[in-house]
């Protein structure tokens, strides 16, 4: 079974029955990048992005992070010098509950700033409209 943060996105939104466009949509981002990130093509998701689904799922940052499991492929032919297809590395996350924690609440501070320049800003353009 694949644990890498994409298919758990995967499987969040298969459980939920939702499409792979209305998440796309109500997160903000493309379908295409929501399916590059969902089949592991890219593989650096920005914090802001699993924030979004965080909250969207109502599920603990750390979900994503236990037992990640990352596979390696050693050459072009996707084999390895013993002939295994793929060689699988497991990853324990070590990172201590309140450094989460404080990355979290910081994360959280910067939308709430990140809401208000929006608001701002749209007062700003609309102070500006005849």
């Amino acid at each position: 079974m694949n644990n890498s943060i994409g298919f758990k996105i995967k499987r969040l939104r298969e459980q939920k029955h939702i499409s792979q466009e209305d998440l796309a949509h109500q997160l903000d981002v493309s379908q295409s990048y929501l399916s590059k990130i969902e089949t592991g093509a890219i593989e650096k998701i920005d914090f802001l992005f699993m924030q979004k689904i965080t909250d969207f799922f109502q599920v603990d940052l750390q979900y994503f992070f236990d037992d990640h499991i990352v596979q390696s492929n050693t050459d072009n032919n996707h084999h390895s010098a013993a002939g295994n297809i793929y060689s699988t590395i497991t990853i324990h996350n070590s990172v201590p509950e309140d450094v989460l924690e404080n990355l979290i609440r910081t994360q959280n501070q910067i939308s709430k700033l990140m809401e208000i320049q929006s608001q701002l800003i749209e007062k700003l353009i609309n102070s500006k409209l005849p």
